[in-house]
């Protein structure tokens, strides 16, 4: 009986020390602005997006794609609206920006991040008097290859998806000017805006002027 007790307490105590280490080792915040108000840490761009959104104000780049949705709305409080969304992250701008925000603000983030052609994100938001904003309630999905991991909620994952008003407003307050936007390719044009002709072309009509 004495064994059978030991031998049960020991196992007790391994599971009780596996759950403590899969705890610790899982996805958490490294950088907690919880005790900030929203607008402060949009208004002093703590998340660092400014040059994101003003990339995306002038067309150099586009914004994550959005897609799916759906949206809720409670009967009980008319004003408010929620629901869920999923983007995707899939062209080099936008995956540089989410990685940034990412390592910035959680640590023990999947391995697979790095070198992820394409992340998800899911969310769940809420309006209120027209603003959107990830919840702050419930944690959020990132999915890359199918696999998901959850991450605890951290403001700057809704200042990334729904922060585009907010930037706009303080580029304006600041009086921060947008960066020039790119010019407008030419049909035909190469790269350089040199000639279109092949470059064994024009070296060959060279000699032959030379000749006669």
């Amino acid at each position: 009986m004495r064994r059978k007790r030991e031998r049960a307490n020991t196992v007790t105590l391994g599971t009780a020390i596996a759950a403590c280490v899969a705890m610790a080792c899982g996805i958490g915040i490294r950088r907690d602005l919880s005790s900030i108000p929203p607008g402060q840490i949009g208004f002093d761009d703590m998340c660092g997006l400014q040059e994101y959104f003003d990339t995306l104000e002038v067309k150099a780049a586009e914004p994550p794609r959005l897609v799916s949705s759906v949206d809720l709305e409670s009967d009980a409080k008319k004003s408010l609206r929620g629901g869920k969304a999923l983007y995707a992250f899939e062209t080099e701008f936008q995956l540089k920006h989410l990685r940034r925000i990412l390592d910035n603000n959680w640590k023990r983030l999947p391995e697979e991040i790095a070198k992820a052609k394409r992340i998800d994100l899911e969310v769940y938001w809420g309006e209120k008097a027209g603003v959107k904003r990830v919840v702050t309630e419930t944690d959020f999905e990132l999915l890359i290859d199918k696999q998901s991991n959850m991450l605890p909620y951290q403001v700057c994952i809704s200042e990334l998806i729904y922060g585009e008003p907010l930037y706009r407003q303080r580029r304006v307050m600041w009086g921060l000017p947008l960066p020039k936007p790119p010019a407008p390719a030419q049909a035909g044009a190469p790269a350089d805006g040199g000639s279109t002709a092949p470059k064994i072309w024009k070296e060959d009509a060279g000699a032959s002027s030379a000749s006669n």
